[in-house]
């Protein structure tokens, strides 16, 4: 069953505006613990911790994204939510992007509900980075499995940090150009595909907004890999890749106090890509520091630095060679659609049933799954589009390569047909997951494998299964995406 929630189909008004805004969400760290036994978890029976407040329980800020129990030790540097306010004349849309590893539907509909009437948003888009070294925003990575690792206060101040962000962004809203790059990866910055077939949705898409000056406002940039360079051991919450890049197209490559390149000024916002499969620079894969002539193949700050510069370095240099291109009159369409899934993974409906995962506790029990409201959105935004998807896409539903190996638990065609990325109009397609809802990996049908024997003679069980709704998700979110893709060329 599909509900339309929101469409706004209006003609470009005589002047285009955009405002940025952002503000830091990072969490108050208030114990002290040592990891004695260096695991990168807390063993309650072994490490050792400070009652710095005195209330007599360990108060950890526990970080998402791999194992459980991984409290944050310290602060590397500050996470931040990022905001942009684009409005057409006719249409204003906001987006926010944040330093978290994935942000349910009901928090973004909470978020949706307490924004003004006044501030005139027609629709709002919630983006989180999947940042793997934050805080835990779902549920799922607590001190124990069936423990959430949710802090329901900082979920509070989240929301007002998004709201004072967006409110910022409204208020900074001025008369702006847009212009467009599709930006080839560097060689130096590979995504790896951790799970067979190898189909990689990359390049960098980077959307620029000045002002008639030349000067930069912000810039929007799309790109897919996870954010988690510093891996599993570390206990500093971070940014990871996302702010290096953010941190050096607007204010330049640094090292240290010294600045090596120039940034291009403005606030920059990053958007995720599509990223199930998993893509990724694993803990082992060299990234090579063209800056300081250093390869890094170990998880750290620095191998983060060195990946997040290197794209914010592919940035700047196509800016000044020209590559960006001039939309002419942005105007804005916009269109969302409630899609309703069902849950057909037995551990995460437990977690959902049991309030573990942050999501509305008001679940229709159709037989035999637990249903779930979800949302797919399309905008038009002058010669780019952005298609807001709830999940992590695996990247052959967004541009091709399906395929239908032995040991996939269903013997079919490929579902997910035609390719997202063949149907959509425009010159430059922004695709953003992550954004409005956290569901998991979404698979191609046919590449299904819950079962032995395994996929490609794999020895181990595929991980993307483990978390991802079930096996109709990525035949639903393909159909409604080109649903919405469909419907704007009306």
């Amino acid at each position: 069953m599909i509900f339309c929630i929101v469409t706004i189909n209006q003609a470009h008004a005589d002047e285009f505006k955009v405002g940025f805004a952002k503000i830091s969400i990072t969490p108050d760290l208030i114990d002290d613990w040592e990891d004695v036994n260096n695991d990168a978890q807390f063993d309650s029976d072994i490490d050792l911790w400070t009652d710095v407040n005195g209330n007599g329980q360990f108060d950890a800020v526990w970080m998402a994204g791999f194992q459980n129990k991984r409290p944050a030790q310290g602060i590397k540097d500050d996470l931040m939510a990022v905001a942009t306010v684009i409005d057409d004349g006719e249409s204003r849309i906001g987006i926010i992007s944040a330093d978290t590893i994935g942000l349910m539907r009901k928090f973004v509909l909470n978020v949706r509900e307490d924004v003004p009437a006044e501030w005139g948003i027609d629709y709002l888009m919630i983006h989180a980075t999947h940042n793997h070294e934050g805080p835990d925003t779902q549920g799922l990575w607590g001190p124990s499995f069936f423990k959430s690792g949710v802090d329901d206060e900082y979920m509070r101040q989240l929301k007002q940090n998004f709201l004072t962000a967006l409110n910022k962004a409204i208020e900074n809203l001025e008369p702006a150009q847009m212009s467009l790059a599709l930006i080839p990866t560097n060689p130096i910055t590979p995504i790896k595909d951790k799970r067979k077939p190898i189909v990689i949705d990359d390049d960098i898409r980077a959307v620029l907004f000045n002002r008639p000056d030349g000067s930069i406002i912000g810039s929007l940039i799309n790109f897919g890999i996870h954010v988690e360079l510093t891996w599993d051991k570390n206990l500093e919450l971070t940014s990871d890749v996302a702010g290096y890049l953010r941190r050096g197209i607007s204010d330049g490559i640094y090292y240290g106090d010294q600045l090596i390149k120039p940034g291009l000024g403005g606030t920059t916002l990053w958007l995720t890509g599509n990223i199930g499969g998993l893509m990724t620079s694993g803990p082992t894969d060299p990234i090579y520091d063209p800056f300081i002539k250093e390869t890094f193949t170990q998880p750290s700050h620095e191998k983060a630095q060195a990946y997040g510069y290197s794209l914010a370095n592919s940035v700047i240099d196509a800016f000044y060679a020209g590559e960006f291109y001039r939309s002419p009159e942005p105007k804005l369409n916009v269109s969302a659609l409630e899609v309703e899934l069902g849950i057909e993974n037995f551990m995460l409906s437990i977690g959902t049933l049991l309030g573990i995962i942050d999501s509305d506790p008001k679940f229709n029990f159709r037989y035999p799954f637990i249903r779930y409201l979800s949302e797919v959105a399309f905008i038009e935004l002058g010669d780019a589009t952005i298609t807001g998807i709830p999940g992590e896409l695996y990247p052959e539903i967004a541009v091709g390569g399906i395929e239908n190996p032995l040991g996939a638990d269903y013997t079919m065609a490929a579902q997910e047909v035609p390719h997202l990325r063949s149907q959509l109009p425009g010159k430059l397609n922004l695709m953003v997951n992550l954004a409005n809802d956290a569901i998991g990996y979404i698979i191609p049908k046919s590449e299904w494998d819950n079962e032995a024997p395994w996929i490609y003679d794999e020895e181990d069980e595929t991980y993307g299964e483990v978390v991802s709704l079930g096996p109709n998700t990525g035949p639903i979110i393909h159909q409604n995406i080109i649903k919405l893709i469909e419907e704007s060329k009306d």
